[in-house]
């Protein structure tokens, strides 16, 4: 009785304490607004290499950003390399197949920032929850860690840590790693995006904040200009 009385003690103060874990990390990530931003894609990463020097390659690649399903068919037909072919093919199914994209992606190592980075953002969409959260984020940074190590100081491996780390709250590391985004990639629209559509950060990290929505102003400004002369 003894050791019965003593292993339920345990077990009750284990689940106190990840009751406690996990409620702090609710309230971070409702400060955060659940980190919507996050979850886009970076199609400029996805694809990265891939030629559209004609009408027909360029509307297939609309076609994907924009959530479409081209068939491999089309792509053949559209003159993309077979590496290309292969690669776009797999991206067509995200939506439909996310299971299979996964398991396509985890049979090798990754050879490509983008092969990678959508590896990791899969995982992060699909494969989390309540049982694995904590493994889930800390395996997913080593991953990360070790293809920065390997790829370089690559913006979307640090956008798609910032993902990892907001599954605990750990919003100073996502701010952090958005700072990082931003800058190695030349202040690319979709990352200022990410960090001035995140109210949070404007909190957390005003300087940040001001300087993507003054890096992004002359965008704005001209998208003003447009309605105001139409």
């Amino acid at each position: 009785m003894g050791v019965l009385f003593v292993g339920g003690v345990t077990l009750g103060y284990a689940a106190l304490v990840v009751g406690i874990h996990r409620l702090v990390v609710a309230r971070r990530r409702a400060f955060a607004d659940g980190y919507p931003t996050l979850r886009r894609l970076d199609w400029d990463t996805l694809l990265s290499g891939v030629g559209s020097a004609t009408p027909g390659q360029a509307a297939l690649l609309t076609t994907l950003r924009e959530g479409g399903a081209p068939r491999q068919e089309d792509f053949e037909q559209a003159g993309f390399s077979g590496g290309e072919v292969r690669w776009l093919t797999l991206l067509a199914s995200l939506v439909e197949e996310p299971w299979r994209v996964i398991s396509e992606l985890s049979r090798r190592p990754p050879e490509t920032v983008a092969q990678l980075y959508l590896r990791e953002w899969l995982a992060l969409e699909h494969e989390v929850n309540p049982f694995n959260l904590e493994l889930a984020s800390f395996g997913s940074k080593l991953r990360i860690n070790r293809a920065l190590r390997h790829f370089g100081e690559q913006p979307a491996l640090y956008f798609i840590r910032a993902r990892a780390s907001a599954l605990l709250g750990f919003n100073a590391q996502v701010v952090d790693d958005l700072a990082r985004a931003v800058y190695f990639s030349g202040q690319s629209p979709f990352y200022l995006r990410a960090v001035t559509d995140a109210p949070f950060i404007g909190e957390l990290r005003p300087p940040l904040m001001r300087a993507c929505r003054e890096a992004g102003a002359p965008d704005n400004a001209g998208e003003g200009d447009a309605d105001a002369s139409s």
